[in-house]
């Protein structure tokens, strides 16, 4: 493996496991549709059955915001931190499709949590960029001056 992608195993490993989950809540659906009788393409019926439906829907509809803010917070903030920070994402859209299928209301804790953790990534995605962005076109490196002074000040 190429030296220069070690430290995007962590990220990388994340997304599959973003992806492993939409394929799960897939599945349930799959099964809500056989448990209540709903025979594709129909998505109405129980509202067992619409339950999970809109809980996958939902999380399909948040999958392109997240695993862009991932990468970007990956790549440009800290592969760690943005790993973590989705790891709590993951979690929480684990909350939420799970509260969703038992009753509408419980996917709400589900929800905030996913929600909060894909506005950490997204400023952490803004904050490398930017960072990146002085250091490239305006040869300002704020990253390497906060450093300094704070190396200056405990000396």
């Amino acid at each position: 493996m190429e030296e220069h992608v070690l430290p995007f195993v962590l990220p990388a490993t994340v997304a599959l496991l973003s992806s492993y989950q939409l394929a799960q809540f897939a599945m349930k659906v799959g099964k809500a549709r056989a448990k209540f009788k709903v025979k594709p393409p129909a998505t109405e019926g129980d509202p067992g059955f619409i339950r999970a439906f809109r809980a996958h829907q939902n999380s399909l509809e948040f999958a392109p915001i997240f695993l862009t803010s991932h990468t970007v917070a990956s790549i440009y903030f800290h592969p760690v931190a943005a790993s973590v920070v989705s790891l709590v994402y993951i979690y929480g859209r684990h909350l939420y499709f799970e509260g969703y299928c038992h009753e509408t209301d419980e996917r709400l804790p589900g929800f905030r949590l996913s929600t909060k953790a894909l506005k950490a990534l997204i400023a952490m995605g803004i904050t490398g960029v930017s960072l990146g962005a002085l250091k490239y076109y305006a040869g300002i490196d704020l990253k390497k001056s906060a450093m300094d002074a704070i190396s200056n000040y405990w000396s």
